[in-house]
């Protein structure tokens, strides 16, 4: 292919193109599947309109963000099939399907536009091998970027909502305790009326754990009494150590509050998620379910 993106040929959008369409749905909620296939349909549609285009491919992402092209394994592959001479056009429906990183959305058009490979913004009319396509891509890449920032602020309030409602998350894997999803005649679930439900045989190791703690056993030692005891720990295994324990004993659930604060994201472009281990920090929020363990003794056995 032509290395030089102002070559006048490359700029002719009558000739013929080797044509591959990109798309991209952030969750894997049924509905973003079905918007994808609806996605994947507008794309016929756009390439009935250039009798010139021969469509060779489709690299689909399904459930990822965008916020991370190297996240994206078709978006990789299709950036590594460009340099094979596989085709020499990727159509994308906007800039955000593209990439909501400004710094990537860049990198890559100008990698693929010095091997001669364009990239069509069907929405924002942008053509990275014209004069002006940069400019125009740079304003478009910032604005999809400030949106991705303007969500992670979205569900950070969200979050500060759920803390002040008490909403449960998690797949509810907790000793002593089974998830309870309040899921509507439809299928839909609404996870702020999770709840708790006692599991009672599991209850009972809680129980026996912060019984033998408060009597002064220390952590291995209650862990060996749990395994000569046969007792199943939250997975369903007989398999105890003194960490595990501890982590038990300093869990406030058992004393009826939920905890935030336990982990958080490094930055809405990363969303690398860190665990926060300052205890002191944590919010406690009391929960609407039975506690197993009397918060005077939680407290007792606080680690």
């Amino acid at each position: 292919m032509a290395n030089s993106y102002t070559n006048t040929a490359l700029l002719d959008r009558n000739r013929p193109r080797k044509v591959v369409f990109y798309g991209r749905v952030s969750t894997e909620h049924e509905a973003q599947m079905s918007a994808l296939g609806n996605q994947m349909q507008w794309y016929d549609d756009v390439a009935t309109r250039f009798p010139n285009w021969t469509v060779v491919d489709k690299y689909i992402d399904e459930g990822i963000t965008g916020t991370q092209a190297r996240k994206r394994p078709s978006f990789m592959r299709m950036v590594k099939d460009g340099k094979t001479d596989k085709f020499d056009l990727i159509v994308t429906r906007e800039v955000c399907r593209f990439a909501r990183n400004t710094v990537d959305t860049l990198t890559y058009t100008r990698e693929l536009r010095n091997i001669g490979v364009e990239v069509y913004f069907v929405d924002d009319n942008i053509w990275t091998l014209e004069s002006d396509g940069e400019l125009r891509l740079s304003i478009m890449a910032t604005l999809a970027q400030e949106e991705s920032r303007k969500v992670s602020d979205r569900v950070k309030a969200g979050q500060a909502i759920s803390r002040q409602n008490g909403t449960l998350y998690g797949c509810g894997n907790i000793l002593g305790y089974d998830l309870k999803r309040n899921i509507d005649d439809k299928g839909n679930w609404n996870p702020s009326e999770n709840t708790y439900v006692i599991n009672p045989e599991q209850a009972e190791t809680v129980r026996m754990i912060f019984k033998m703690y408060a009597e002064k056993m220390g952590g291995m030692k209650i862990a060996k009494e749990l395994t000569k005891e046969k007792r199943l720990n939250a997975s369903g295994i007989v398999k105890w150590d003194a960490g595990t324990v501890m982590r038990i004993l300093g869990n406030a659930t058992y004393k009826g509050y939920i905890g935030y604060n336990k982990s958080r994201s490094n930055n809405y472009l990363d969303q690398k998620r860190i665990n926060n281990h300052d205890a002191d920090t944590y919010v406690l929020v009391k929960g609407d379910f039975e506690p197993i363990i009397p918060e005077e003794l939680w407290d007792e056995c606080d680690t």
